[in-house]
């Protein structure tokens, strides 16, 4: 392992290390693979509602923009005519 921790980090890194070394090799490929299984589901499950919320401000926006046409139509529609 030719791989240089930071200094202040350097404890708490080499006690993590040192937790997985004790463990039985295939105890350790286990677990490993479990909280990457659990890691991955949080993952998908954030991007997932990343995504609908996404779609709802699209949703919003567009309903935005088409209140503001009808708003200015009626001020159109609703304006005196002119005089002239």
């Amino acid at each position: 392992m030719s791989e240089q921790y930071d200094p202040p980090f350097n404890f708490f890194k080499h006690l993590i290390d040192s937790f997985w070394a004790s463990l039985p090799e295939r105890a350790a490929d286990d677990l490993a693979g479990c909280k990457k299984d659990v890691l991955t589901r949080i993952k998908s499950a954030v991007d997932s509602i990343i995504d609908q919320e996404i779609n709802w401000t699209d949703r919003h926006l567009e309903n935005a923009r088409r209140m503001r046409d009808q708003y200015r139509r009626r001020a159109a529609d609703a304006a005196p005519p002119n005089p002239s």
